[in-house]
């Protein structure tokens, strides 16, 4: 079990919500989404003795970010939302793109999921997805070499913005467990930042990349100098997002 993997509830299983003071509404809504088999999303443990899991809804145009707590280990618990099934309700302009970016993350042996406003929206059908939300994204990379794929977000995020006014975020998972922004990473590397705050499902601290990564100077170097390269020639139809 990881942050960010989806819990589907089973009618046996209990769970409490943390916040007693909610609107009766509103926990009879949730306890109708977990019958209904919609998924509860796994957040960071923090508290002893119990697994602490997590849901959004909306009601009278106020989102609620809904933190719950269970006795015992779920059931059913799966990977996040595959980037793949969310990609039809992508707006139009970005679709192809989008899938032409798993296409490519797969063949550098990296999983890619959604979570966020869109994941909400795909599971519940409310309207989750504002002109201001970003893509959230999780990347799983199974290697350690992960400059072609910060790269590769890096494009995706710039055509995102460019076709579709829309921002890409999220976070990278490296050896398994430790997750980072891969917008941050990209940022320390390219102005010499050493550290780069790591979530994991337990804690959060603070890391040192070259520890973290493994990278030589040489490795650094390439990486910024090819980062450079694709920002400079993003609006060229030749440049480096032509690949998408």
């Amino acid at each position: 079990m990881q942050r960010h993997d989806l819990v589907y509830l089973q009618a046996h299983e209990s769970y409490s919500f943390l916040n007693a003071s909610l609107p009766a509404s509103v926990t009879l809504a949730v306890d109708d989404m977990i019958y209904s088999q919609q998924p509860l999303t796994v957040c960071r443990q923090d508290m002893d003795n119990v697994t602490k899991v997590a849901t959004s809804y909306i009601e009278d145009g106020r989102k609620y970010r809904l933190a719950l707590t269970l006795p015992k280990l779920p059931q059913v618990v799966t990977t996040p939302l595959a980037l793949a099934a969310l990609v039809p309700q992508l707006p139009t302009a970005i679709q192809q793109h989008a899938q032409k970016f798993i296409d490519c993350c797969t063949r550098l042996e990296c999983e890619v999921y959604a979570y966020g406003s869109f994941a909400n929206q795909y599971f519940t059908g409310l309207s989750f997805v504002r002109s201001t939300s970003d893509l959230d994204l999780l990347i799983v990379a199974n290697n350690n070499n992960i400059a072609p794929i910060l790269l590769e977000i890096a494009a995706f995020n710039r055509l995102a913005r460019a076709v579709a006014d829309l921002k890409i975020d999220g976070e990278i998972r490296l050896q398994g467990c430790n997750d980072i922004s891969f917008n941050e990473l990209t940022y320390a590397i390219m102005f010499d930042i050493p550290t780069v705050l790591v979530k994991t499902l337990d804690d959060i601290k603070l890391q040192n990349i070259d520890v973290l990564l493994g990278w030589n100077t040489d490795n650094y170097e390439h990486f910024i100098r090819s980062n450079t390269a694709a920002t400079s020639t993003e609006a060229s139809p030749a440049g480096h997002l032509a690949a998408y």
